[in-house]
């Protein structure tokens, strides 16, 4: 629908079959692997308590039969980029259009077609931070020319992926319903979590290089350095594989890990069925920071896939929930109640299709040219000239 690269990264929903698989030990390794890293199986192995054998074991058998997918998530402030939520409303019949219009430079991570709230798209973009009046100015082009009706624009942090509740499948039920009462009697127990913005945008050191290789363990953090090389090669157009060996270690070895520009990893794992699976986003608003704060520590307690970003300098959260259609009633309901106690001020809903209307990029590589970020009004024009061209 929208461009070539949007089909690089498999669907969430295609590890609804492989989560039947895992066992309470593979949730164990998953809970470490998220929290001290994908790759280093000794210290996997003393952080649970296993022999490293083990852990090996199964940490292979999650990559050969594809159980458990694991992604990079990369600092973006470190690139010297800024993000940028964008809901923008759309005619309806027009949603094919209008997606592929805001999406026609690679600078956008995320795109989501919606009903709700709005009707019409969610995008976040990573540019920039000296270029949002650029951002703005595209917007009020595509409202110009009908391609969107109107649209919010909002800074936020980059995207925090907390670790579902694992331990909630121990048990084997058949139905597992979870005990939404509980959660938010439990509330005033949460802890506030530690969140801090970004202090700044200065770009760490990177080359093309390096954002290929972010781009390959954005894709799968678990890429073997043979594979990023191979991948390597055919983006740049090189024959000869063998000289961006030394290349892609050195520059795991002492730019990409030491500079810090991967923060963390997100876990693919999807405990239900497609078909039973309700994709929502929510536009939070808290009455101060220790409710946001304790609302984020409350979404790890949860056990089906979340991710939120955190409007810059506002007490206000985007909350994207994949959760089974039987507990859409009780989540409601568990919010409004949290209303009532003074720790949710407004919830604005957005309604989406995850298996056939979200998006992922990773390809923001092809915008940096020269050393530097090529975005400015009059590149996104042009792009999405290209793209209107095109259709």
């Amino acid at each position: 629908m929208v461009t070539g690269y949007a089909r690089l990264i498999p669907s969430m929903v295609e590890y609804a079959e492989a989560f039947r698989k895992l066992d309470p030990l593979d949730f164990e390794i998953i809970k470490a692997m998220y929290s001290y890293g994908v790759s280093n199986v000794s210290r996997l192995a003393k952080a649970i308590g296993v022999p490293q054998q083990t852990v090996s074991y199964r940490v292979k058998r999650f990559d050969d039969q594809n159980l458990v997918l694991f992604r990079a998530l990369i600092n973006e402030a470190k690139l010297g980029l800024k993000s940028y939520v964008v809901v923008a409303s759309v005619q309806f019949g027009r949603e094919n259009i209008s997606s592929m219009a805001l999406t026609c430079f690679p600078l956008w991570r995320y795109l989501a077609i919606v009903d709700g709230w709005k009707h019409g798209c969610y995008v976040r973009y990573a540019i920039p931070p000296d270029k949002e009046r650029d951002l703005e100015a595209f917007l009020n082009e595509l409202e110009r020319r009908g391609l969107i009706s109107e649209f919010e624009i909002f800074p936020t942090t980059s995207p925090n992926y907390p670790l579902l509740n694992l331990d909630f499948y121990k048990e084997g039920r058949g139905i597992p319903v979870f005990n939404w009462d509980k959660w938010v009697k439990d509330y005033d127990s949460f802890q506030e979590a530690e969140f801090a913005e970004p202090a700044g945008y200065e770009k760490a050191r990177f080359d093309l290089y390096d954002l290929i290789i972010l781009r390959c363990l954005e894709i799968n953090a678990r890429m073997t350095q043979r594979s990023i090389v191979k991948e390597m090669a055919r983006i740049i157009g090189e024959k000869e594989h063998g000289r961006l060996i030394p290349l892609v270690s050195r520059r795991l070895r002492e730019d990409i890990m030491p500079q810090g520009l991967i923060v963390g990893y997100r876990a693919y794992l999807f405990p239900n069925p497609e078909p039973t699976a309700q994709f929502i986003t929510y536009h939070l608003t808290f009455p101060n920071s220790s409710s946001l704060r304790k609302f984020i520590t409350g979404l790890s307690h949860l056990p089906y896939n979340t991710g939120y970003e955190k409007a810059l300098g506002r007490n206000e959260l985007y909350v994207r929930l994949i959760l089974p259609v039987y507990e859409f009633s009780a989540l409601r309901k568990s919010l409004m109640e949290l209303a009532e106690r003074g720790y949710l001020s407004d919830a604005k809903l957005l309604i989406g299709d995850l298996a056939h209307a979200t998006w992922d990029n990773v390809e923001i590589y092809q915008m940096y040219k020269d050393g530097a970020w090529n975005f400015s009004y009059g590149v996104a024009i042009e792009m999405l000239e290209n793209v209107m061209s095109r259709r």
